[in-house]
């Protein structure tokens, strides 16, 4: 590693401000895998406790020019356990999978087509006595308590359901919790400061999900939204603009801890998931709204769109120029450059897979083209096209050293 945490922070401002700087920044996301494979540890044991990942994030910052920091998207497991979770199973025996396992997000469905009308007259409510039961077993208890009854003497009688055994036992798990929790993002800052000594700006520490994904991800599920948009499509926007309040006061809170770059994984707005015109009336429109408020408050979107997005490139075009990053899973990454080129900064998105699996001489001819088409003008960061948890050193530094031969400004 020879460049400084200034030189580093100055060549990935200038790809965000559309400009060269003096090569194409390279910031490869590196997702939880990697820094246990880099470590040498089983997934359970990096996964159990994030600081066990110290030496793989020591060895990949250290043996290369990496010019943002990803932290490891990794789901708190002592917090699962706390709350016997059934929305995700995690590696271990309590998690229900392999110790060499990562995550498996179950698809279950928290609101119901009947309970719209009942989520939308009181969320939190909803939330605090329908979803949290039904994600998490050790809190079945909330399901019977109410903070609805605040008149006269009824407001003490209602106290008395708080000696119910399962309820006690759901107010025992959320402190456990709450202490596991707290563990758990000292953990995440101590892998940042890690990063910052290791002369790596942190890149997406903390994120931010778009609206819709909101409801479909914590509700109603990807199987059930694109339904709704046709069944009950006026609830689907009132909850969509619930949810888009709750973001908007999230980006503040964003602020407050100081980052800099908000995550923001969309999800449900592929190519294959809706229509154009779906996407400009169900999707568009609150993603923007968060995107907005990202910017007015200083900080740079840092968009990861998921699967195809071919055929939205226009639309994004409406984003203030050389404020936001939208990285690629899958897209023509020249046809991308083309349309977006004078507006944001694009990222991505050589096939993760191929760092795994590919010829070394086939990533070295593919980046040398996503270079050649991408890199002329500034505006361009190069990564991947999904989280890498799995690579091949000798893959791994083929990418990595014609990125920096050929990406050269100089």
């Amino acid at each position: 590693m020879t460049d400084t945490f200034q030189e580093k922070q100055a060549r990935v401002n200038a790809a965000v401000a559309l400009q060269e700087g003096d090569r194409v920044p390279f910031a490869p996301k590196f997702g939880y895998g990697a820094y246990v494979q880099a470590s040498g540890i089983s997934m359970y044991e990096g996964l159990m406790d994030l600081r066990n990942m110290k030496d793989g994030v020591t060895h990949l910052l250290s043996n290369y020019d990496i010019d943002l920091y990803w932290n490891p998207a990794a789901y708190p497991i002592k917090v699962l356990e706390a709350l016997d979770s059934v929305a995700i199973n995690w590696p271990g025996s309590s998690g229900r999978l392999s110790r060499s396992s990562g995550y498996q997000i179950n698809d279950i469905t928290y609101l119901q087509m009947d309970e719209y009308d009942e989520f939308l007259r009181d969320p939190s409510k909803f939330f605090l006595t329908k979803v949290y039961p039904r994600r998490h077993k050790r809190l079945a208890g909330l399901a019977k308590v109410s903070f609805q009854d605040v008149v006269e003497f009824g407001h003490y009688a209602s106290f008395g359901i708080f000696t119910d055994p399962e309820v006690k036992e759901a107010l025992l798990a959320l402190m456990e919790a709450g202490r596991k929790a707290n563990e758990w993002v000292a953990a995440q800052g101590e892998l940042i400061n890690l990063a910052v000594e290791l002369q790596t700006p942190p890149g997406c520490t903390l994120g931010q999900n778009a609206p819709y994904d909101m409801l479909a991800d914590n509700l109603r599920g990807y199987i059930n939204v694109p339904m709704d948009i046709f069944e009950v499509p006026d609830k689907v926007l009132a909850a969509i603009d619930f949810f888009t309040e709750i973001a908007v006061k999230n980006v503040h809170g964003l602020k407050a801890n100081g980052v800099k770059y908000v995550f923001m994984p969309l999800h449900g707005g592929t190519d294959i998931m809706m229509s154009n015109e779906t996407y400009e009336k169900f999707y568009w429109p609150s993603l923007y709204r968060v995107i907005e408020e990202i910017i007015a408050c200083d900080m740079i979107p840092y968009v990861f769109c998921e699967g195809p997005y071919n055929t939205r490139l226009e639309i994004m075009k409406q984003v203030p120029k050389g404020k936001c990053i939208f990285m690629f899973e899958e897209v023509d990454i020249a046809k991308a450059k083309k349309i977006l080129g004078d507006t944001a900064c694009i990222c991505g998105n050589l096939p993760t897979a191929d760092l795994i699996y590919g010829r070394k001489e086939d990533i070295i001819e593919k980046t040398r083209r996503m270079l050649d088409a991408c890199a002329p003008g500034g505006g361009f960061i190069m990564d991947t096209s999904i989280v890498i948890d799995e690579y091949k050193e000798e893959n791994f530094d083929a990418w990595y050293e014609t990125t920096l031969k050929y990406g050269s400004y100089k």
